[in-house]
């Protein structure tokens, strides 16, 4: 038989005032929340740990093996090792973008007189010398040497035709690697493997007598950089089925992990579907969209360049 013994006691109060039905407890221990606020009693975190004392000097003394072939070669005193033939690291930098080492001593003087490195120091010799404007950046080392930040004509080596004065050694030139994250430096080093002779960082840019906005523009003009059909074709199959979310984040990867060759254009082919919810907004205050295309797309850059800053820590601006 069923009666008031099967239904939960109430409190008229809670349930005209919510209109529901609600039932109220009083926590008087601890056992009644512990379980709902995380284990209060477990107390902090702790670890267990050791410390040892790590000797690899130590180590290496008391593991290190001598064969018989090794140690006639050292009692006869036979050559170890030997490095042929000798290369110069080569660095690059955006203009005015060098390190410069300084302590507290030779700050001023660091700043009045800055020093040169390879990159500037290429300039000045491009615009007086004219063999050295049919070097590529990486071959200069093999004519020339780096003394008092410049670089003079080497005076040992074998002869070049055509050029009496001039001397080659057996040198090699490197450049260090850039990582194509730092976009613009990355494609400098491209363009000094490229262009001969460069008298300054704007004639890099300078393709077909018309000076290129930047560094990526001047490789994209020399067809230094492939096209982008593989991106916007993935984009084009991704808007047909995923939501404008995400699709700014497969366009934030694109941006962030695949060396995009033009963005912006990228970004003008796809920001419709980009900003596909945002103009539903809109649409949802009967506003005319036309009038309101320009605030709408800024507002799709604002949340890719979250997921873009989320990803690389780097503005849109960088890419």
């Amino acid at each position: 038989m069923l009666d008031n013994r099967w239904v939960y006691h109430t409190t008229p109060f809670w349930s005209r005032t919510f209109n529901a039905h609600i039932n109220v407890e009083f926590c008087n221990s601890v056992k009644s929340i512990k379980y709902i606020c995380k284990y209060v009693n477990k107390g902090t975190d702790q670890a267990t740990f050791g410390v040892e004392d790590l000797d690899e000097v130590t180590r290496y003394e008391s593991s290190r093996y001598i064969s018989s072939s090794e140690a006639v070669w050292r009692i006869l005193c036979f050559p170890i090792h030997e490095r042929f033939p000798p290369v110069m690291h080569l660095s690059v930098h955006l203009e005015n973008g060098q390190r410069v080492y300084f302590t507290e001593d030779n700050a001023i003087h660091k700043i009045i007189i800055p020093q040169k490195n390879y990159t500037e120091g290429l300039f000045e010799p491009c615009r007086v010398d004219n063999f050295v404007k049919t070097l590529l950046y990486c071959e200069v080392p093999a004519y020339y040497v780096w003394k008092n930040n410049k670089f003079y004509r080497r005076k040992k080596g074998k002869a070049i035709s055509g050029y009496l004065e001039i001397k080659k050694d057996q040198v090699l030139g490197r450049v260090y690697a850039v990582h194509p994250g730092n976009a613009e430096c990355y494609y400098l080093r491209l363009l000094l493997h490229k262009i001969r002779g460069p008298t300054s960082f704007t004639a890099l840019k300078i393709v077909a007598g018309v000076v290129q906005p930047s560094f990526q523009a001047a490789c994209r003009a020399l067809g230094l950089l492939e096209d982008d059909t593989h991106c916007n074709s993935t984009l084009e199959e991704a808007s047909i089925s995923e939501s404008p979310n995400k699709i700014r984040e497969l366009f934030a990867i694109i941006l962030v992990f695949c060396q995009v060759g033009d963005p912006i254009n990228l970004w003008e082919k796809h920001r419709d579907s980009l900003a596909e919810d945002v103009k539903k907004q809109f649409e949802a205050e009967q506003v005319n969209i036309d009038l309101f295309l320009d605030i709408i797309y800024n507002q799709c850059l604002v949340l890719l360049e979250d997921i873009v800053i989320s990803m690389s820590g780097k503005a849109l601006l960088q890419f």
